[in-house]
């Protein structure tokens, strides 16, 4: 009997709030709009749910970042969805929830992670030599390198442990780029505009050229008391990049 009065009273409790939340909800929404917005149309029904859908989708970038961040750092097994919710600033159930394990959260933030790198990266490219084509490329790349160094530190953790998580990342997301960059190269090396040397030699010396300074960029700090991230290192980097390769 007292089992069941609790439960009565907690849903009367859950009803009441309900009722006074759509009653304030009511109010919000008989109040007048302000000067600059009367006059045009505003979808007061949908704002809530897009202000609640924005947040999520805020939440959920937060925490791939996150997650990206403390994967780079400890690699997958070294990482915790809990040392992912305390740099996200969320509670850590909101992780199981969402998320449900790491290696569910492990495969989503690669997907973003990649799909972000293409985004940055994409560009149409027609009406281009291919040299101005190389160009363009080398300098989005180096900018998404010092946008987000993770990336990279990364995948060199995966290759320098030769993960079995390396194979999937690489297949599914990273082939294509690669491709693409190195058909340029061909191409380049025919216009004699690269030394003639093997062309996957000449892919991998370009791309750690543009990655490796923003891995390394404490060191560069200490040492040279360089910050690499500043917007007009970045572009001389891409600068030195290209200058370092086409003739």
């Amino acid at each position: 009997m007292s089992r069941r009065l609790a439960r009565e009273e907690s849903a009367s409790s859950e009803l009441a709030g309900a009722r006074l939340e759509q009653s304030e909800e009511e109010l919000a929404d008989s109040r007048p709009a302000p000067e600059f917005l009367q006059g045009l149309s505003i979808a007061t029904e949908e704002k809530p749910l897009s202000i609640r859908k924005a947040k999520l989708d805020g939440t959920r970038r937060a925490i791939l970042q996150s997650a990206l961040e403390i994967f780079s750092e400890r690699g997958f097994d070294g990482a915790s969805t809990r040392a992912v919710a305390a740099k996200a600033g969320v509670n850590h159930g909101m992780i199981r929830h969402i998320y449900g394990s790491k290696e569910e959260l492990w495969q989503t933030a690669i997907a973003f992670m990649f799909e972000r790198a293409h985004a940055a990266m994409s560009q149409d490219f027609s009406g281009l030599s291919v040299r101005q084509r190389f160009e363009a490329r080398t300098r989005l790349y180096v900018h998404y390198c010092a946008e987000h160094p993770e990336h990279a530190r990364l995948m060199i953790q995966l290759a320098t442990v030769s993960s079995p998580k390396l194979s999937p990342a690489t297949e599914q997301f990273a082939r294509t780029r690669h491709r693409d960059i190195l058909n340029d190269i061909r191409m380049l090396k025919v216009e004699g505009l690269l030394p003639d040397a093997d062309s996957a030699s000449l892919l991998q010396s370009f791309v750690a050229a543009c990655q490796m300074t923003y891995i390394l960029a404490a060191e560069v700090k200490k040492t040279s008391g360089r910050d690499v991230f500043e917007p007009s290192a970045v572009e001389r980097h891409a600068e030195a990049v290209l200058a370092l390769f086409l003739r």
